[in-house]
């Protein structure tokens, strides 16, 4: 037994030596090796915010070095005004002798808003670039930390960077993440998050005395706190919108400038089809269309490498290996020939560019139409947008003989979206003027008054395509066996048939709503709807007999439906 008891204490012994001499080699070694890595135990106790060592900090990283960018204004394009707007960031920058001279106040800073991809980024370079100042990056994420004081020591810590050299741009990207807007009542979600926002305020506001400028972009400038955006510290708010035509074109010839392209490429053309299209889109298309030239093994970048470039960024990647049965061949058939037929057959419909039953990305098909890069959305357009967007599930219940199948989802949720925003916010419904806020799920008022304005634009697509049978089956037909079709396919095929584009489809009635203070009128307005409702065909033209001859009244005349050019000779084919 007394030997038993003696081994055992010697164990006991042992043990504790070995974790007394491993604790001191750890508490020798952390300070060298791992200094602040680690955010528990120990090595968390590192110094932080404006104190140190305080448990749970969490060392700022150094700050990267500040390099002045290459790029120019020149290698920017599509968006003049925003580079007329920056330019004067520029001139504070190399001439502020300028400003001081007759008295004016300096900018402090820029807000760059826009939707991604337009270059708030590169535009931000540029203004770097042209002044020839050294410029701090940052993203809105880097300040977001969990331990609380760490992103503001970080705001500190860029900013006392900057202030270094005589002059210097601070570029923030997507700032909401750091910069979002607080509670009326004070209070966030976040104590850390308050605490950062609160030290990139006080910064900013400390920049009297160097010339030191914030540039900051943003997606959702809705989002950002007032306090940021006041005068005296993001002075300018930049738009930065998607390029026009004009934009798009010089985009273009920005990305394709030393690279191979064929003598038959139309950049104009590219441009007029690429509506909507970002200077990202535009910089991928160009870097698909090189790409697709490698694959053909082609020495220079022509216009059918272009052609398929723009189908795959629209649509999305062809699946050429996808298994598809028959019956779904079919369908889907028939579902992009109701599209394309209705978007063909509407005056106020855009153009079907081009119609495949070829599985692109997530859909079985994809009708790519042309658009336009009009601002402003007229109520019959928004109706004849419902109108093409059910025209899918039409023409699927004349195949299936009433029924139909899911692959109406996205239209769907395109057309309640566009529906919803007719009845609350561009006041085109019976619902009156008023905007009625976001409501999820929306009230039953607008609810009822959406889905009458998709039921009335599916029944009017079910009688255009079935008043033009013939012509959808021909077309479904030719999809089946060729896969793909353009808008000059389906122009022969109707000329073959002899259809005339454009069949009128009757737009809903325009709401009365005119003030009770003025009878005569409201009984006036009140009296031609009925009429145009009556006569469909004869909507928008007034009679010319009878006591009907004497001129409208300007508030009639603007409330009612412009009258249509009718030239149902001429068809129109244009891509």
């Amino acid at each position: 037994m007394l030997w038993a008891l003696g081994i055992g204490l010697l164990g006991l012994l042992a043990g504790s030596l070995v974790i007394a001499v491993g604790s001191r080699w750890r508490k020798h070694r952390s300070p060298a090796s791992e200094p602040g890595e680690r955010t528990g135990g120990r090595s968390a106790m590192t110094s932080g915010g404006s104190g140190g060592g305080r448990f749970g900090h969490k060392k700022a990283p150094a700050i990267e070095p500040a390099t002045v960018p290459e790029t120019r204004f020149s290698d920017v394009a599509g968006c003049d005004e925003a580079k007329a707007e920056l330019l004067e960031l520029v001139m504070f920058l190399k001439e502020p002798e300028r400003f001081t001279r007759t008295g004016a106040t300096a900018p402090k800073g820029a807000l760059l808003t826009g939707p991604p991809g337009t270059g708030k980024t590169l535009l931000a370079r540029a203004v770097a670039g042209e002044s020839g100042v050294p410029m701090f990056t940052a993203a809105g994420s880097d300040f977001v930390e969990k331990y609380v004081g760490v992103g503001a020591q970080r705001i500190r810590a860029l900013f006392a960077a900057a202030r270094k050299h005589e002059r210097a741009i601070i570029f923030i990207d997507e700032v909401d993440a750091v910069a979002r807007r607080r509670g009326g009542n004070g209070e966030i979600a976040h104590i850390e998050s308050e605490t950062t926002l609160v030290a990139l305020l006080s910064e900013m506001d400390g920049f009297h005395a160097t010339h030191v400028l914030v540039i900051a972009a943003t997606n959702r400038a809705d989002m950002l706190d007032p306090a940021i955006t006041r005068p005296g510290r993001l002075d300018r708010k930049v738009e930065v919108p998607n390029p026009d035509r004009r934009g798009r074109q010089q985009i273009l010839a920005v990305h394709t400038a030393g690279k191979p392209i064929a003598d038959g490429v139309d950049f104009a053309a590219l441009a007029r089809r690429t509506i909507g299209f970002s200077g990202a889109q535009l910089q991928a298309l160009v870097n698909e269309a090189c790409v697709d030239a490698v694959r053909r093994d082609l020495a220079e970048v022509t216009a059918e490498c272009f052609e398929h470039a723009v189908a795959t960024i629209a649509m999305g990647r062809a699946r050429t290996s996808a298994l598809v049965t028959d019956h779904d061949r079919e369908v889907t058939a028939w579902h992009e020939s109701g599209h394309t037929l209705a978007a063909y057959l509407q005056e106020q419909a855009d153009d079907p560019v081009q119609v495949t039953i070829i599985p692109r990305g997530p859909s079985g098909g994809v009708t790519w139409m042309s658009g336009n890069d009009d601002q402003f959305l007229p109520r019959r357009k928004a109706h004849a947008q419902l109108v093409t967007a059910l025209a899918g599930r039409a023409a699927e219940e004349i195949l299936l003989d009433g029924e139909f199948t899911q692959g109406a989802a996205g239209d769907l949720h395109s057309a309640t979206e566009l529906a919803t925003s007719m009845a609350t916010r561009y006041g085109m419904t019976r619902l009156g003027y008023q905007v009625r806020g976001g409501a999820s799920p929306p009230t039953q008022e607008v609810s009822d008054v959406v889905e009458e304005l998709l039921g009335g634009a599916h029944t009017a697509a079910t009688k255009l395509l079935g008043e033009h049978k013939t012509f959808l089956g021909a077309v479904a037909a030719e999809l089946l066996a060729e896969e793909t079709l353009t808008l000059a396919d389906v122009h022969k095929i109707a000329t073959q048939l002899g259809v005339t584009r454009h069949a009128l489809v009757p737009a809903p009635r325009l709401p009365v709503q005119v003030s009770a203070a003025k009878p005569a009128v409201a009984e006036e307005v009140s009296s031609v709807a009925a009429a145009a409702a009556a006569d469909p065909v004869g909507a928008g033209r007034w009679p010319r007999t009878g006591a009907s001859r004497r001129r409208p009244l300007a508030l009639v005349s603007a409330l009612l439906p412009w009258r249509r050019r009718r030239d149902y000779g001429h068809v129109i084919a244009g891509g």
